[in-house]
This record gives C-alpha cells, sequence and structure tokens, in this order.
C-alpha cells in the first residue's frame, strides 16, 4: 500500500516536472536558461536540459510499467536533483526554481528539503512491504499520492501562504 502511494506521488511529480518545463517555447527556454546557476558549464546547458527533461518523463513512465525499477531510478533522480539544489543554495548562486514552471522564487533550503522528501518517499515506497492487493486500500493509497503530489507541486505557494 505504501509503495502505491510513493509510485503515485512520485510518478505525478515527475510528470508535471516534466510537461511544465517543455509546455511551450518560453517555458523550456526559461528552464535552460536556468540550469547555468546550478554550476553547469555553458557547453552543457543544452545537454543538462535535456537530459532532465528526458530522465523526468522516463521515470514516470517506468514508474507506470515497473514500479520497482521506476522508485529506483525516482530515488536516484531526487538524490541528484537534491544534490544539485544544495550546491546552488550553499554556494548562494541564485538559482530560481523552475521546478514546476515560471515560479521566480530563488532556491533556498526549504527546497532542498522538499527534494529530501521525495527522495524519502521514493525510498520507503521501495522498501515497503508487499500487501494483499485489496482494491479500496489500493485506491486510498494512490489518493493520498495525488493529494502528496499536489502538494508537492504547489510547495511554493504553501511555504509563503504559511510564512
Amino acid at each position: 500500500m505504501l509503495s502505491t502511494g510513493a509510485v503515485v506521488l512520485c510518478g505525478l511529480v515527475l510528470l508535471v516536472s516534466a510537461v511544465s518545463k517543455v509546455r511551450g517555447r518560453a517555458d523550456y527556454a526559461d528552464f535552460v536558461a536556468s540550469v547555468p546557476a546550478f554550476g553547469v558549464p555553458a557547453r552543457w546547458t543544452r545537454v543538462f536540459a535535456v537530459l532532465t527533461v528526458v530522465a523526468e518523463f522516463g521515470t514516470a513512465a517506468l514508474l507506470l510499467v515497473c514500479p520497482p525499477a521506476g522508485l529506483v531510478l525516482a530515488a536516484g533522480l531526487f538524490a541528484v536533483l537534491t544534490a544539485a539544489v544544495w550546491r546552488a543554495v550553499s554556494r548562494r548562486s541564485g538559482a530560481v526554481c523552475r521546478c514546476f514552471g515560471r515560479a521566480r522564487t530563488t532556491l533556498t533550503r526549504r527546497h532542498v528539503a522538499r527534494n529530501v522528501f521525495l527522495l524519502a518517499v521514493a525510498v520507503f515506497g521501495l522498501l515497503a512491504p508487499a500487501t494483499a492487493a485489496d482494491p479500496v486500500a489500493l485506491g486510498l493509497a494512490a489518493v493520498v499520492g495525488a493529494v502528496g503530489a499536489a502538494l508537492v507541486v504547489r510547495f511554493d505557494d504553501l511555504a509563503d501562504l504559511l510564512a
């Protein structure tokens, strides 16, 4: 059951993130322009941007067809993204969060915490014991995962509201 919630949460977060980066030319250009602030050399900016989007779409797809492998890949991707955000925050690079679209929020430690949370969800989902496939429990776990994904996607808005 925990695994189902983790698959839904991780899959939706990655799907929304990838789609938000490529839904229009301006969105993709903004994302590519944000990459150098993460310490990526200029000559690798476009490659890094493409690889990020491909990894997000690919991991979301893998979560659908082979959830255990998808959770392993999601954990790896969230680990890399957490390290990239931590590096940008610790260097005070002024990197902007383009994780879910055109936000103008400068990355802070709360973004590191968000990514650590996503990494933990993927790992806990992977390590969760297999349980009987009760359709009601699986449905509830999927709904909880979807609500969790919505909270992660709207994280900056919620943090600003609570601040």
